[in-house]
């Protein structure tokens, strides 16, 4: 690992940062840890707890999951590939949970790390720059679950086929599902 700051001009590229001022984005860099992995190291594994916001700099990444909440294998599907300027870890860092997911350095990736508790720290000081990467991210996963809505509508719209469940069971498993996600919320 080392200590690498990416530039201003590579922060400017990125979403997460976007609408904050190079001031705001320094705040948010000083918080910061510049990382480095090689190719195949792990970066989080899926069933494990931690609160750091990832943010690749350079390089790839891959997402994968198991059935279940175990460690990683052979049977691991590959959910995403992220490159520069995707992040990933957000769930974790807004809400103390396992990883939902593992995520391997596919490539020599440079990555940004903000720890939970220095940008706790960054809220409490009421800095605007904590405000604004707060808001970038909830647009962030807000567009992701619209998207996975419109996947999910759209598998719930094939025609069964003889191999799948019957239409009306894949209905009944999307209901199902969608209460267990929307748990007391209203949409």
């Amino acid at each position: 690992m080392t200590q690498l700051a990416p530039s201003f001009d590579q922060l400017a590229q990125m979403s997460i940062f976007a609408g904050l001022s190079d001031e705001q984005r320094r705040q948010i860099v000083e918080i910061a840890t510049t990382v480095e992995f090689s190719p195949g190291e792990t970066i989080l594994r899926q069933g494990d707890s931690s609160q750091n916001l990832w943010i690749v700099v350079d390089g790839q990444c891959e997402v994968t999951r198991k059935n279940g909440n175990t460690h990683d294998g052979d049977d691991a599907i590959v959910l995403a590939e992220l490159g520069p300027y995707s992040q990933f870890g957000e769930m974790s860092f807004f809400h103390t949970a396992p990883h939902s997911a593992s995520v391997h350095a596919k490539t020599r990736v440079t990555l940004l790390r903000v720890e939970k508790k220095d940008f706790d720290q960054l809220v409490e000081d009421q800095c605007w720059a904590a405000y604004m990467l707060s808001e970038n991210i909830i647009h962030q996963l807000a567009e992701r679950l619209r998207r996975m809505d419109q996947w999910v509508a759209e598998l719930l719209a094939e025609e069964a086929t003889p191999e799948a469940a019957p239409k009306e069971r894949a209905v009944a498993e999307w209901h199902s599902f969608r209460e267990k996600l929307f748990d007391e919320w209203t949409l």
